[in-house]
């Protein structure tokens, strides 16, 4: 019998998978919240549909619990100061204050110049061990700035780079045979 994964070891192993950069909003009772956030990714497009999962302790889980509402807002790369924000370096409404916000159909703050910004309904929602996984139903779409994402893997952010084929790779990258 295998033995039992240690939690450390997974998550060192997530750590190499490279995710882009989001911060997922929500409304209730006439207040923001708001959260840095990785684990985002296309659901379906049929329903247009959004995975995101939230960890219990977040007060923006709270915030998309009891409204049934959220924003995934897609960060460009030079927007790697307002991620430290939303991931802990400030709190509550002073996250808010630095860049312009809107609202959609929903009610979630939306960034204005966020690559893309995916206006949600609850639609279900799951929860399994530390997290809550909420599907949002993609209510309306805002494409902001136009830029490349916002990344982050190996406790770094980082910026998208294009490859073409028949082009050296920069110092570092195994080549895969593309």
């Amino acid at each position: 019998m295998a033995e039992k994964l240690d939690p450390e070891q997974f998550k060192a192993g997530m750590r190499a998978l490279a995710g882009a950069v989001n911060i997922i909003t929500s409304n209730n009772a006439g207040h923001r919240y708001g959260m840095t956030a990785t684990a985002v990714c296309s659901a379906t497009a049929e329903p247009p549909t959004v995975l995101a999962c939230i960890n219990k302790l977040a007060t923006t889980h709270g915030a998309v619990a009891k409204s049934q509402a959220f924003c995934v807002n897609v960060l460009r790369a030079e927007d790697w100061e307002l991620s430290t924000s939303f991931s802990g370096a400030q709190s509550g409404e002073a996250r808010f204050k630095s860049r312009d916000w809107t609202r959609l159909a929903t009610g979630s703050p939306v960034l204005i110049d966020a690559l893309v910004s995916f206006d949600c309904r609850v639609v279900k929602q799951m929860a399994h061990g530390t997290h809550t996984i909420f599907l949002g139903q993609v209510e309306q779409v805002l494409f902001g700035q136009k830029g490349k994402p916002l990344l982050y893997s190996e406790g770094q952010y980082a910026k998208l780079a294009s490859l073409t084929l028949g082009e050296p790779l920069p110092e570092g990258l195994d080549y895969w045979g593309f």
